[in-house]
């Protein structure tokens, strides 16, 4: 009876704690970078509208249900511009989810996460050093095809939100989602160049 009292004082006290937007993630393969195992990576999102009562401290970072870090400031990675790298161990090199909890004062509430993003394990190695901006993959969101206009194009393969490989197709520059329920999937695209992954919505 109590930790429900207590629980509904702290929903009346301090209400609905806005979570953070937009949460987005790259990971890209760089023959030529200092990442982990050449495998960069950007993790970045918006801050949350914060309201009169509430002071926005900072972020809590998930890999799956396990807390990573506390940090004060917006985004982590690592890529050819951050000669230190010092959030490569956030990579582990298995497959777990990101969440990223906003922080609101003193006693460190937490918001909920509305939004995740999977990580795939490593890229191939042994490739050339990746071209970042070659080419995309679209529409996203989607009503069902997706095309790339990457170069070198050898396979695409379609991920559900468990992490499954669930189609692929080789040297064609679209994919067809529309026998998929709606949702959320990720599109991996390798070239002869790189390796590319993009989390598709598809409506």
């Amino acid at each position: 009876m109590s930790t429900a009292v207590f629980t509904l004082l702290s929903v009346l006290a301090f209400g609905q704690l806005n979570p953070v937007n937009n949460l987005m993630y790259e990971h890209w393969y760089n023959g030529a970078s200092v990442c982990p195992s050449y495998n960069c990576f950007s993790l970045d999102w918006d801050e949350p509208e914060v309201s009169a009562q509430d002071t926005l401290v900072g972020y809590n970072i998930y890999r799956d249900y396990e807390l990573w870090r506390f940090q004060d400031y917006r985004g982590l990675g690592c890529s050819e511009t951050m000669p230190d790298c010092q959030d490569a161990s956030f990579i582990n090199f298995d497959n777990f989810w990101m969440k990223v909890k906003a922080v609101y004062n003193t006693v460190h509430l937490e918001s909920p996460a509305i939004d995740s993003a999977l990580f795939v394990g490593v890229l191939i190695l042994g490739i050339e050093p990746a071209q970042k901006d070659n080419g995309k993959i679209y529409p996203n969101p989607t009503n069902g095809i997706v095309k790339t206009d990457l170069e070198g194009l050898k396979k695409i393969e379609v991920i559900n939100a468990a992490g499954t490989k669930i189609q692929e197709q080789k040297n064609k520059s679209f994919i067809d989602l529309r026998e998929y329920s709606k949702g959320i999937y990720f599109i991996k695209v390798i070239t002869d160049k790189e390796i590319r992954i993009e989390k598709v919505v598809l409506e």
